[in-house]
């Protein structure tokens, strides 16, 4: 089979999508993907990740792929709960403290490399994608944590309505609060609302 025919079989299998990666995996030279990328099979849409053209692939799987090392939270992960109404100008992501990102269009936040992963989940999206953001309960806690940096709007709309909700996790809540050494102002949040 000719090498650009490969890499047709495995864009159309990823839903339109190709990282270098995946020629990598399959042992397959870039010099096939710049011809491809010549002939308009595929564009380039950040480093490292090509699409279809005619595929209208999502910023948070792009800004996901292009960060691994981070996971959407805070506002971008409220969004995703639809504990809020509004949808973040820029896209909150968790980094292990000892990574740097610099991003207009990230709003970066960092923590220590043992609590990086509490509360991750895989989130499908409407488009067959996957993304790395934390569950409801987690989200919660980073907005409790960074009360001070969060617009008081958005604060209390989100427990508001994560309170309404039949698919909290209450005790999953608490037991993230201690980890994070917040159960404290938490208890104190739930009473005022309860």
């Amino acid at each position: 089979m000719v090498k650009t025919d490969m890499i047709k079989k495995i864009v159309e299998k990823n839903n339109g999508i190709l990282t270098t990666k995946m020629l990598e995996e399959n042992n397959i030279h870039r010099q096939y993907l710049k011809q491809l990328v010549d002939d308009g099979y595929v564009v380039k849409v950040s480093r490292g990740m090509y699409v279809r053209p005619d595929k209208d692939i999502n910023e948070y799987y792009i800004m996901g792929e292009q960060y691994k090392s981070g996971i959407f939270s805070h506002n971008t992960a409220l969004y995703f709960y639809d504990l809020t109404d509004r949808t973040p100008f820029e896209l909150d992501m968790t980094f292990p403290s000892n990574v740097r990102i610099s991003n207009d269009m990230i709003k970066t936040h960092y923590i220590s490399k043992d609590k990086l992963e509490l509360g991750l989940i895989t989130k499908e999206l409407e488009d067959g994608t996957t993304i790395r953001i934390y569950n409801m309960e987690r989200t919660i806690c980073d907005i409790i944590r960074d009360r001070n940096k969060i617009d008081s709007q958005i604060f209390n709309t989100a427990l508001n309505e994560y309170i309404k909700r039949n698919d909290k996790n209450l005790n999953l809540l608490y037991e993230y609060a201690k980890e994070f050494n917040i159960l404290k102002i938490l208890k104190m949040y739930l009473e005022v609302l309860g």
